[in-house]
């Protein structure tokens, strides 16, 4: 292993150490010593590590162990980043013949902690724009000896990239728990918005809530990679790549800690960090010069981002005023990402699901999705970013101001590649065990997006850009429901041709009554095995059930109820009995009930069958938005399908659930009738 083999290297007890020869002007007291034995620390010979990730959490072990001043999870992790800016600085800027000066010194806690504060000293005022004029090496003097003791075998400038984008996940995960609204886009959902935005060497990309840098290093790679395919001089194609790095990647991040993260890891990956700017993006009157003259008036080819959202997180009144749609932050964030967008540039952007559904932002899509050419909706499950936050987000693609093309292309990301715990989660073999593949599609995805691989249809596919216009929805998941036969019938034709009825529940009853009474109110809970069960703490007196209660709502024996909105339970169905009768509904429930002598002979418990069943159930999981953060089918329970024109299964059904609904309809009658009503 690397780690061990770096600990052997670097053990203090193992380096003898003599004196280099005293420059002229330099008296012994300043006379620096090396280890003789152990060239390995020379610039030259330090080693790449494959397991950054594993030293990170090591040393930030360390730090919490051995710092009694830093107590809190971001002044622990600010310490480490200064540290690993430190060690970077040594590497990059020193000749490669000499020695590391972040190492260890002469075997000694307080010399050694001395030079890398002034190391740190120097890097800091070399790299200005990075640090905070606050910010310094805290930790003891020890902890510092034990930090460089790991680190100054190894080479973070030559580590595999893969290994220190790990490596900075981890420190970053650590930081924030999204109390802001900082929870970070995972790496594989970054590299498939750059796959679609497709950023070139002469193309400028653009973050204003850019955190840790995801998508810009992203873009990065993807330029840096489309630069090593050409026929150039090694020389000729590092000098592109690092004019890219410098020049055309910008990224603005309100938070000076997450910003300081990103710049060392733009550092290493490329340094880009000169892009990196500290600011509220929303704020362009408390800019610093720096931010006005490098992005003010600037229009950008390529923005892409995920922007802070949440009830919680609120504009000032004076910022919100800029803004159309001031009155959430990710509104203002799209609006901004319009203004530095070029004509016919590209803008992806996450944001929660209800933006591109709820009736409330339907003003906000049409004037900022739907007056542009939208490209590409991406549908990400809901575990994306959990667990530092439980948003069910999408992602929407438009391109400025050019007129709307043909089709779009729709996304359904199943498997994201970790769980609901934020564990890596494996696909399953035949046996139902966890295989070593991980679960993830995105990069089955990203080779479809380039035709390495056959378009599958559960994952990608066109939509004609008329339809979701039509729809006004932009979540890719509903246009993804299997094609039903053509026999199948949408509930909403069968009212149209008065096959159903329906109407909502009653309403909701005084908190406080409940349990005084023997009127039932059943919630979507109480919606259990295909009947309605009973609570009697819900219990409600008889003039509250009056209040209630309309003759236009009065419930009959064999209506079925649908769950339409509420936690996990949508779809859920159930039928009334006789004992059902006198009871008060939710409004999250709806009632349908079957018209006699329907032109599609139709029955209720046909109806009940069919709706509880597998096509159907599928369907009702790609229906099911986000509205806010309950699950909701709104309206869209009308464009369920049933198989109506199956008289097989039609019969089948209705046979089978009629001898089950009579026995059970018997069993509550002679229930009533040896017990009475209360039971």
């Amino acid at each position: 292993m690397i780690f061990g083999m770096i600990t052997e290297i670097v053990a203090p007890s193992k380096v003898k150490t003599a004196l280099r020869p005293t420059p002229k002007g330099l008296s012994h007291r300043n006379t620096v010593r090396f280890p003789l034995e152990n060239p390995a620390l020379r610039r030259k010979n330090l080693v790449p590590a494959h397991n950054l990730k594993a030293i990170f959490r090591n040393l930030k072990a360390l730090i919490v162990a051995g710092a009694s001043r830093e107590t809190r999870n971001e002044a622990i992790l600010n310490q480490l980043a200064l540290l690993i800016l430190t060690k970077l600085y040594d590497e990059r800027y020193f000749d490669c013949e000499d020695w590391a000066d972040f190492r260890v010194w002469q075997d000694d806690a307080k010399i050694t902690a001395t030079k890398i504060r002034q190391k740190f000293k120097e890097a800091k005022t070399r790299w200005k724009g990075t640090f905070d004029k606050s910010d310094e090496i805290t930790l003891g003097d020890g902890v510092i000896l034990k930090i460089v003791t790991q680190l100054q075998g190894i080479s973070l400038e030559k580590s595999p990239l893969n290994a220190v984008s790990e490596a900075f996940e981890s420190i970053i995960s650590d930081a924030t728990k999204g109390l802001q609204g900082q929870f970070f886009t995972p790496a594989n959902v970054a590299k498939l918005m750059v796959e679609i935005a497709q950023p070139k060497a002469n193309m400028s990309v653009f973050d204003p809530a850019c955190g840790t840098a995801g998508f810009l290093s992203a873009s990065m790679f993807q330029v840096w990679r489309d630069i090593n395919s050409r026929q150039l001089s090694p020389s000729k194609k590092h000098e592109l790549q690092q004019k890219y790095a410098e020049n055309h990647l910008i990224g603005i991040e309100k938070d000076a800690f997450l910003a300081k993260i990103a710049k060392a890891y733009m550092v290493i990956i490329g340094d880009g960090k000169s892009g990196i700017l500290v600011e509220d993006a929303l704020d362009e009157g408390g800019w610093k010069n720096l931010t006005s003259t490098k992005i003010a008036g600037k229009q950008f080819d390529i923005i892409l981002t995920n922007p802070p959202f949440g009830k919680e997180l609120k504009l000032s009144l004076a910022v919100a005023r800029q803004f159309e749609f001031g009155n959430k932050i990710e509104l203002a964030f799209v609006e901004q990402c319009q203004k530095y967008l070029k004509d016919g540039g590209v803008m992806g952007i996450i944001l929660p699901e209800t933006i591109f559904h709820s009736e409330s932002n339907q003003a906000a899509r049409k004037k900022l999705f739907f007056g542009h050419n939208i490209t590409h909706i991406i549908d990400l499950p809901h575990d994306t970013f959990r667990p530092y936050n439980n948003a069910k987000t999408g992602v929407v693609f438009v391109q400025k101001n050019r007129p709307q093309q043909a089709f779009i292309t729709a996304i359904k990301v199943q498997e994201i590649g970790h769980n609901r715990s934020g564990n890596e989660k494996f696909r399953l073999d035949e046996h139902h065990v966890p295989s070593d593949l991980v679960a993830d599609d995105i990069p089955a995805i990203i080779q479809m997006l380039r035709g390495d691989r056959k378009l599958d249809p559960t994952l990608i596919k066109t939509v004609p850009a008329s339809q979701i216009l039509a729809d006004d929805l932009l979540v890719a998941r509903p246009y993804f429901i299997k094609t039903a036969d053509a026999a199948s019938v949408r509930l909403g034709d069968l009212i149209a041709d008065k096959t159903l009825e329906y109407f909502d529940g009653h309403g909701s009853p005084e908190s406080y009554l409940k349990g005084l009474g023997s009127h039932p109110y059943v919630r979507v809970k109480d919606i259990v095995n295909l009947e309605v069960a009973h609570n009697r703490l819900d219990d409600i007196p008889e003039s509250e059930y009056q209040r209630l209660w309309s003759p236009a709502k009065a419930l009959r024996a064999k209506d079925i109820v649908f769950v339409r909105r509420g936690s996990y339970r949508i779809g859920d169905v159930g039928i009334l009995y006789e004992k059902d009768l006198n009871s008060i509904l939710t409004r999250e429930i709806l009632v349908l009930r079957v018209r006699e002598n329907n032109p599609h002979g139709l029955t209720p418990f046909a109806l009940l069958g069919l709706l509880n069943s597998k096509p159907v159930r599928d369907q009702i999981a790609d229906k099911v938005l986000m509205d806010t953060t309950l699950p909701n089918i709104a309206e869209r329970w009308k464009d369920l399908r049933i198989d109506v024109g199956n008289a097989r299964l039609k019969a089948k059904y209705h046979v089978a659930i009629s001898k089950m609904y009579a026995t059970r309809r018997d069993f509550w009658r002679d229930y009533e009738k040896t017990f009475g009503a209360s039971g």
